[in-house]
């Protein structure tokens, strides 16, 4: 008998998980706490690139005076809201964070450019879709053309550690904070309700299993929808499974089941019962949550169970509001490697303004709780002894 998809999972697992309250709220600064209060209630709106014409700096500032990043998209309105309230401090120099797509037309790839600070045009600098585009941009260390004192870009927002490439070593990646990276389905009416294993979901993504009956759900083809190489999250959640890009290339070029999706956008699968996209835990967090600036796309997809039965978000409880944040239950036992840190990179003569935003028991650790938790993150909390911490630098 064909199932239908649920018009919700009330009873899901998900909807059942308690962490309690989140007990490690910080002392803020007067000036600050409130502009961390309005933020984080969503009465103070988060900024989507800086204020102005999309992938313009921000207006009347010279180059010395913004620190700009661009980067991962599971995390970019969580900096928006940090650089909309670290700025409201009228610091020397403000942060102008740049989304991953155009925030207003949604539109990535060729033409869509970005001028992160004046006299950044030329050569033109393409709006980095994701963790691995921005890295790459920031190790291309253009300059601008107005103040060839002044890099281009500042900082990359990383939703991957620092990888093995020789040019990345000299980066310094300041950990954040806790995610994880899973699938998203539109409902049941095709994928099983039980959860997909670390195997099943390779073979679902390489096309060697291409029908939904293979694993546990009804019959139909299995539509895969895959996000661009740039972003981290697809590439990271490949590496979970045990596969790679090149792998998925192999077995699923041509197929015309395979589409074209956007990481942590559920609506790029149109509503597609038969689809399947990677999407990042916390970004489906903070888009329920409805998080300061950031808008719902999850377009009914729903968080799948990897492994085991363990949901993969948890409630937190901050100035008296619930969030839906990360359990970090989710990502143990067999499912360790879908467990992942955010972090922001920067290079070593990167200015020590920037670096005090971001390191341990800087401004954004001193108001991790504030910053995080409305975004579906994880703290990671300042013990020095652990193996990540708030602003350790890796």
């Amino acid at each position: 008998m064909t199932r239908t998809p649920p018009a919700s999972r009330a009873d899901h697992p998900e909807g059942r998980s308690s962490m309690g309250k989140n007990r490690r709220l910080l002392t803020l600064l007067a000036f600050a706490g409130a502009a961390l209060v309005l933020a984080a209630t969503g009465l103070q709106p988060a900024s989507a690139d800086p204020p102005g014409t999309p992938g313009q700096p921000p207006t009347g500032k010279n180059p010395n005076q913004i620190l700009s990043g661009v980067g991962a998209d599971a995390f970019a309105e969580l900096t928006n809201n940090v650089a909309t309230v670290y700025n409201a401090t009228t610091p020397t120099r403000v942060l102008a964070s740049y989304d991953a797509v155009n925030p207003v037309t949604g539109a990535t790839g060729a033409g869509e450019n970005i001028t992160p600070k004046p006299g950044c045009a030329s050569p033109a600098i393409p709006r980095p879709n994701g963790a691995n585009a921005g890295i790459t941009a920031l190790l291309a260390n253009q300059k601008s053309t107005v103040d060839p004192n002044e890099y281009c870009i500042d900082f990359v927002r990383s939703s991957r550690a620092k990888g093995a490439a020789p040019a990345e070593q000299s980066l310094t990646f300041y950990a954040q904070s806790r995610d994880a990276v899973s699938y998203a389905v539109i409902g049941n009416a095709y994928a099983p309700v039980a959860p997909l294993t670390t195997a099943q979901l390779k073979d679902i993504f390489e096309c060697t299993t291409t029908d939904w009956s293979q694993v546990g759900g009804q019959a139909g083809a299995i539509h895969l929808y895959l996000p661009p190489v740039s972003a981290a999250t697809y590439t990271f959640f490949l590496q979970a499974i045990g596969s790679s890009t090149a792998s998925v290339s192999a077995g699923c070029t041509g197929l015309p089941t395979v589409f074209v999706g956007q990481q942590n956008d559920g609506r790029s699968m149109n509503g597609d019962p038969q689809g399947i996209l990677p999407y990042a835990v916390t970004k489906w967090a903070a888009q329920y949550n409805k998080a300061a600036g950031i808008s719902d796309f999850r377009g009914g997809a729903q968080i799948g169970l990897v492994n085991t039965t363990t949901p993969a978000l948890t409630s937190a409880t901050l100035n008296t509001v619930t969030y839906k944040v990360l359990n970090p239950a989710f990502v143990t036992g067999a499912s360790t490697s879908f467990g992942r840190y955010f972090f922001n990179t920067v290079r070593p003569d990167a200015p020590q303004e920037l670096k005090d935003i971001f390191k341990a028991g800087g401004y954004l650790c001193l108001h991790a709780d504030e910053f995080l938790i409305p975004f579906g993150n994880t703290p990671l909390g300042d013990d020095t002894n652990s193996t990540q911490y708030c602003g350790k630098p890796n």
